[in-house]
């Protein structure tokens, strides 16, 4: 009952919810993993799984089952950095939860500068929203995930890593961009949120966190700008902007990293935005291996 292909069989097929699935992604066919649950299911004496729901369910034996299977996953997981630990960055593997826009923006260039300097060090980036990133480090998918501040004490640990400034990227056919004649000032200017009324915008979508930080500007300056399109992501938003759609918010962090620099014009807000604090997240009982260590250690010194 302590089979580790068997308990990790069980895990796969509650992650995916269906036994097709789950045999898909162990790359086995499905009735060898019937087969192999039937035989837990056979020793525990108990199903494992409610066959009559879709997506399958836990019985109360599998609920058990599956808890202390996920602790065996952390112990061998543990484990198995302490041993690579001991390579001292000769090989291993580090697992980075981030956001797509992250990824491209702020991770990118962190990912090749270690990989050149640790090549046995396997790199892989686990997207996912901010919800998907704290689940991943809840299951110890990732070493850890690129989060904001707040998160919760008793699940997470975490290191600092940068403070994002909110801004505005105007195209440089846009009204407020007329006094610049298409340059980018030496001091960033300021204007206000209000100067948008009427005016182009591209806002995200709601589940996004700068559509709050959008709709908090709104309110607070009485303000509503032309939205023109509802943009997914900050870089969508920002190439359309850079096409010439419309304004939209970004941050110091993303404005540093684009491309598209000679089409935007990035000015400051004189409404006051709390800054959002960029943090490496990690669980509070998930110690961080020696390669997760020097890569936050290289993005804290960035």
């Amino acid at each position: 009952m302590i089979d580790e292909h068997e308990w990790r069989s069980v895990l796969q097929v509650v992650e995916d919810g269906t036994f097709s699935a789950a045999a898909r992604h162990l790359f086995i066919s499905q009735p060898s993993l019937s087969q192999c649950i039937k035989k837990i299911e056979g020793e525990l004496g108990q199903p494992i799984f409610d066959r009559s729901q879709t997506p399958l369910a836990l019985t109360e034996a599998g609920r058990i089952y599956v808890r202390e299977a996920r602790r065996l996953a952390a112990v061998a997981r543990d484990m198995k950095k302490a041993v690579e630990d001991l390579s001292a960055l000769q090989t291993g593997r580090l697992v980075i939860g981030s956001s797509h826009t992250r990824s491209f923006c702020y991770l990118a260039p962190h990912l090749v500068a270690f990989h050149r300097m640790f090549p046995g060090i396997d790199l892989e980036v686990l997207e996912g929203s901010v919800v998907q990133l704290k689940e991943y480090v809840r299951q110890g998918k990732v070493d850890f995930a690129l989060l904001y501040a707040p998160l919760p004490e008793r699940e997470f640990s975490f290191l600092p890593l940068l403070d994002e400034h909110v801004c505005l990227a105007i195209p440089q056919n846009h009204p407020l961009a007329a006094p610049y004649h298409g340059k980018q000032p030496l001091t960033r200017p300021v204007i206000s949120f209000s100067a948008l009324q009427g005016l182009p915008f591209i806002p995200l979508k709601p589940h996004r966190q700068m559509a709050s930080v959008y709709e908090q500007l709104c309110r607070q300056t009485g303000t509503q700008p032309q939205e023109v399109f509802v943009a997914d992501t900050i870089i969508g938003a920002m190439r359309l902007a850079s096409l010439g759609m419309g304004a939209t918010l970004v941050t110091d962090m993303m404005m540093e990293r684009q491309e598209d620099h000679e089409h935007l014009l990035y000015v400051s807000l004189a409404e006051y935005v709390e800054p959002r604090h960029l943090l490496a997240g990690y669980g509070s009982r998930q110690p961080l291996s020696q390669a997760a260590r020097e890569f936050i250690r290289r993005l804290q010194e960035s």
